[in-house]
């Protein structure tokens, strides 16, 4: 196995451990941004992905500490929309 081919293998397990912490999270906005951007940043590297190993070892350190503060920290809400309209309309009362 040549040196290229084990640089792209390690860039796509960091590319699949990003992505499971990024689907960790339970706010939406959050995972969706977090997904998009480790996404757009494996396309941005394909042809370098010793840059993106550099990006991902930086990144997922901070997004799994992250997620533990939003699990500790974070509304038991994951969305607007997950709220009923019961609720709504006890508020505006």
């Amino acid at each position: 196995m040549s040196a290229t081919t084990t640089t792209t293998k390690n860039a796509q397990t960091l590319l699949a451990r990003m992505l499971r912490v990024a689907k960790s999270y339970k706010d939406y906005n959050v995972r969706e941004y977090l997904v998009r951007r480790t996404n757009d940043a494996y396309e941005g590297t394909k042809e370098k992905p010793e840059e993106f190993e550099k990006f991902a070892e930086k990144e997922l350190k901070w997004m799994e500490r992250q997620e533990k503060v939003y699990e500790m920290y974070g509304s038991e809400r994951k969305s607007v929309l997950d709220d009923s309209t019961d609720d709504v309309a006890t508020t505006r009362k």
